[in-house]
């Protein structure tokens, strides 16, 4: 199956390309910004526009052999009109955000952390959309993005970044699992995995279960 790539920036859509290749599976990759930084502006100031740039970039993937559409990016996912641009790309597509309206349903608290407090927002509102019940923990860490996509040790951004401290500060809250809510932060899910207790809910698997069985 050939799957085309979606993200923000060049280095997200890298890592689901890689993701993509590691199953098996041809892709085809295209990013909408060139910094997670400028991504991040078009996303609070544009919306609309980079509805329409998402749209023209997945239907080129399209007329280049894609047979579905993987979106890397939970925060494009989030800030797009997404029912629109379904309508007007001739392909399936599936975002983390779709995992999540289904895959949630069972947890009273949750911890969140996304690239932004946009991309935050338009995960919980997934969330609670069908567990109203659920308590949502969160933060977005644009810094930490911004510092992943610079390739330095995944290591040293946990410990300069005190995400253990951040993290035992969710679990001490009453969350039940962290939700990664950026496809950048698997870069330091090791060091993650160490140190945390509770589940780490990363929907890729998902995603592309979907695209290949539906």
């Amino acid at each position: 199956m050939v799957i085309g790539v979606i993200a923000g920036t060049p280095i997200d859509t890298k890592m689901g390309v890689d993701y993509i290749k590691e199953n098996g599976h041809k892709t085809i990759g295209r990013f909408c910004s060139n910094s997670a930084e400028e991504q991040a502006h078009m996303q609070i100031f544009d919306p609309e526009g980079l509805t329409e740039k998402f749209i023209e970039i997945c239907n080129e993937m399209v007329d280049r052999g894609a047979e579905g559409i993987f979106v890397n990016c939970n925060s494009l996912s989030g800030a797009i009109n997404l029912n629109y641009a379904r309508k007007k790309i001739l392909t399936k597509i599936i975002t983390p955000l779709d995992i999540y309206e289904k895959s949630l349903n069972d947890y009273k608290c949750l911890s969140v952390i996304a690239s932004g407090c946009k991309s935050l927002a338009s995960i919980e509102k997934i969330i609670l959309k069908n567990n109203p019940e659920c308590m949502i923990i969160g933060a977005g860490i644009l810094p930490l993005v911004v510092a992943i996509e610079t390739g330095e040790n995944s290591e040293k951004i946990y410990d300069d970044f005190k995400i253990k401290d951040l993290l035992e500060s969710f679990s001490s809250m009453g969350a039940e699992a962290l939700v990664l809510g950026c496809t950048h932060f698997p870069y330091v899910m090791e060091s993650v995995k160490k140190n945390l207790s509770i589940p780490i809910i990363n929907p890729s698997d998902e995603m592309l279960e979907f695209l290949i069985n539906k």
